[in-house]
């Protein structure tokens, strides 16, 4: 606002920027909705259960207690 407000005013001048903020906020959020959707009502039985093993292909092993490592060391001496 280093020019003045314009031939809108100040009020004008404000709303115009919160619209346009608004519209672009609105426009990304509805493409992040539609990425994110998880509805998979549209997949057969057999794509929903190879999606499932894909992924649990990729999980991580769950870690073994302290005490499993314990043991191993403790029979080497």
């Amino acid at each position: 606002m280093k020019f003045g407000p314009g031939p809108r005013g100040y009020l004008g001048t404000i709303g115009q920027y919160a619209l346009g903020s608004g519209a672009s906020f609105g426009f990304f959020m509805m493409i992040g909705s539609c990425i994110r959707s998880d509805s998979n009502s549209l997949l057969s039985v057999e794509d929903k259960a190879l999606l499932k093993a894909n992924m649990d292909r990729w999980k991580a092993p769950t870690p073994k207690p302290v005490a499993f490592y314990m043991a191993k060391t403790s029979k080497t001496e």
